[in-house]
């Protein structure tokens, strides 16, 4: 009888068990759900083996053994894992198409962001998203228009609204020309390209574009190369007979719920995904050549130059056969007017260019470039800003 009881429990706890992982894994709720759910797998898979004999009985302890293998070292990396701390609005991410994500409506976007080991806040800081789902930028309402693209960094991640590199170059101009701020966190020339090939903007750039800004970095070749997974439906792109081919989205089907697994669990973040993050010579040369079919689309499809802020990458670029002057001659080469935007001079002084805890720009290297891309446009590209009344 009391045997009977004792396999009725162990039948109890495995389907408890089960039932766990299958809710935990559907919902997700709460941070170290992935953890939980190794955790259970090893209470079902032991369940499992008491009941068995035999071969049978030894091939699930193997598997036993495993699951509890796994379990200590999420939980090891879970222990190790620096995990920002944030605070973000509801709707501020959302599948768009073409691009891939951006704010799913206008309005006004809170954003926190916590060291996680003082608890001391890093920003607190709001977003205006505008009608045309773009960070708010007041400028002139029409007329010949300078269009910034780009990542947090144009954006603006950690910034309010009056800081932002885009908000900060229409004061200089006296908010007397219009200027846009395409840029959000995550994109990358995939989006800059997608963007002008589809003129998924076209409506809201108007009808007198005349100059477009994109700031980059080496970096961008882990986005381009679909290696950074910021989020999986961003464009893909690829080399084909020599040209830069759109190849639909960087993960979907199988593939992405693959990917979001591994993006859930702690061990694979912060043990297997640096190593599979690292670029590779072909990874910066689809880069270059992404961002080269960008530029010259904008030349043929707009009519108008593009400027490139760009910001050296540094050791980053150690392995890949490319280093930031070759990147930058060969997108001189291809026509590009490249800036560095590097401000080292200044950082050497001991300016704060960088928000301490996250290292998005702050308000003082946003100025410092504001004035560098104005002085540029103006002594080099002649007859894009306005002089006067028009």
């Amino acid at each position: 009888m009391s045997r009977n009881l004792s396999q009725t429990s162990r039948y109890a706890v495995i389907l408890v068990a089960l039932c766990l992982i299958a809710l935990v894994e559907a919902r997700h709720p709460f941070p170290l759900f992935r953890l939980a759910t190794f955790l259970l797998a090893f209470l079902a898979l032991a369940g499992m083996a008491s009941l068995l004999r035999g071969k049978l009985r030894d091939g699930l302890v193997v598997l036993v053994s495993f699951a509890f293998g796994l379990s200590i070292i999420e939980t090891t990396a879970t222990v190790l894992e620096t995990k920002d701390l944030l605070v973000v609005t509801n709707g501020l991410y959302a599948p768009q198409p073409v691009i891939g994500w951006g704010p799913e409506h206008a309005g006004r976007f809170h954003h926190e962001k916590t060291d996680p080991k003082s608890g001391v806040p890093i920003y607190r800081v709001d977003y205006t998203i505008d009608s045309n789902l773009l960070r708010e930028t007041h400028s002139a309402e029409t007329g010949p228009t300078i269009v910034f693209f780009g990542d947090s960094f144009t954006f603006g991640s950690g910034l309010n609204d009056a800081d932002t590199l885009p908000q900060l170059f229409a004061d200089l101009l006296g908010r007397k020309q219009r200027v846009l701020n395409l840029g959000f966190p995550g994109y990358s020339p995939q989006q800059f390209l997608a963007e002008l090939q589809t003129g998924h903007f076209d409506t809201v750039i108007g009808a007198q574009p005349r100059l477009f800004i994109f700031m980059t970095t080496a970096w961008h070749a882990e986005r381009t190369a679909c290696k950074a997974y910021v989020r999986g439906d961003a464009p893909r792109y690829a080399l084909e007979n020599g040209q830069v081919a759109l190849k639909g989205v960087c993960y979907e089907g199988l593939s992405l719920r693959v990917r979001e697994w591994l993006e859930n669990t702690a061990s694979y973040r912060l043990f297997i995904e640096p190593y599979l993050q690292k670029v590779t010579h072909e990874d910066v040369e689809l880069y270059i050549r992404i961002l080269l079919a960008a530029v010259n689309l904008a030349k043929e499809k707009y009519g108008v130059a593009t400027l490139i802020p760009y910001l050296p990458a540094y050791s980053y670029l150690e392995g890949t056969g490319f280093s930031d002057n070759e990147i930058v001659q060969r997108l001189r080469d291809g026509g590009v007017t490249v800036v560095d935007v590097s401000l080292a001079k200044e950082e050497a002084a001991g300016a704060k260019l960088v928000i301490e805890g996250d290292g998005h720009p702050t308000p003082l290297a946003n100025r410092l470039r504001a004035v560098m891309l104005k002085n540029y446009v103006e002594q080099q590209m002649t007859g894009i800003l306005l002089s006067g009344p028009e």
